[in-house]
């Protein structure tokens, strides 16, 4: 069998693209990989194309020479169009999608490089076989590693340091610390925590002397709304920051704790400690990458499930009590 970890000979040319994927989290996870592929451009630049929505986390990535801002994500005539007038050698695609490939082949770059899926084969000139399973690269880092292996970059599958956001400074002494609560998950409600319990872990850390700031995206906004309720005195910033803001929060913040979610991956490779809390998905998966974390998950038959809505009585996360998260706290705290 094939040693994935294995470099090949180089076949990248530069001017290099690479093509984001379209959400928060796995953008988060593909880190190493783009961060590997520069390693293969000497005297060359790479640059990201991604979502407007995710420019600010590329941004931050001193690897990243420049961030293509696809404003109009749907436009397919648009992304070629940004992606021709940066008159790239070559492409490497992250995303598994007919549409990526579409993309670059519209754009007419000469090097079109990613993973045989979806009968895409024909847009790109040269597709890389899915890596076979394997259990102990399950995680979804290694899923982008193993093409940014295969093209010849280097394996290292540690998470590279971002820049902090601009404005970002140490407290006053005297000022009381921060903890985030995060209590979204796009994917659907068997991702998320039961509210009541992320107001009991926010009501003891009040207790410890934390100021607490509710973040989140538009879509979370009445969860968090809920959540201030039992909160008086909290800062509730859900849906109010854009990615760059959301990066400036949470770097501000000693703690944040989450649900398996964008957020959860953002507070990891920012260097914050994260608490993350895992019900119908799966850590070694997608676990957060970042060396200050801790994991909590109450494994029952049923998990890891994957639905976006528990059909029976939610045991995963009703398993998992505040206390439990406070302890992990308290211990990634004192570390």
């Amino acid at each position: 069998m094939t040693d994935p970890t294995a470099p090949t000979p180089p076949v990248l040319t530069g001017p290099l693209v690479v093509r984001s994927p379209n959400w928060l989290g796995d953008a988060v996870m593909a880190l190493p990989a783009v961060r590997n592929l520069k390693a293969l451009l000497v005297g060359h630049q790479l640059s990201v194309a991604a979502p407007e929505k995710l420019v600010a986390l590329w941004q931050a990535c001193p690897f990243v020479n420049h961030v293509i801002a696809l404003d109009q994500p749907k436009n397919l005539r648009a992304v070629a169009g940004k992606l021709r007038d940066g008159k790239f050698a070559s492409a490497v695609l992250l995303p598994n999608s007919l549409r990526a490939a579409l993309e670059v082949w519209q754009a007419r770059i000469p090097n079109r490089f990613g993973y045989a899926r979806g009968g895409r084969g024909l847009f790109l000139t040269r597709t890389i076989p899915a890596p076979p399973r394997n259990p102990v690269r399950l995680h979804q880092k290694f899923f982008y590693l193993d093409l940014a292996v295969a093209l010849g970059a280097p394996a290292d599958s540690t998470l590279p340091e971002l820049r902090l956001p601009p404005g970002v400074e140490p407290s006053p002494a005297d000022a009381a610390p921060l903890a985030a609560l995060c209590p979204g998950a796009e994917y659907g409600p068997a991702k998320r925590w039961p509210m009541e319990n992320f107001a009991a872990v926010g009501q003891a850390l009040v207790q410890r002397g934390f100021q607490i700031v509710i973040l989140g995206a538009t879509g979370d906004a009445p969860l968090a709304a809920e959540l201030a309720g039992f909160l008086p005195g909290c800062r509730n910033l859900t849906g109010q920051t854009d990615l760059a803001q959301f990066m400036l929060e949470l770097s501000r913040c000693r703690l944040v704790v989450s649900n398996d979610s964008g957020a959860m991956h953002l507070a990891s490779a920012l260097g914050v400690r994260t608490v993350a809390i895992f019900g119908s998905t799966e850590p070694a998966l997608t676990g957060p990458l970042g060396p200050r974390t801790a994991v909590l998950r109450h494994h029952v038959p049923c998990s890891p499930c994957f639905l976006r809505e528990c059909p029976i009585d939610f045991a995963c996360m009703n398993g998992i009590k505040p206390a439990m998260v406070l302890a992990a706290a308290d211990k990634l705290l004192a570390a």
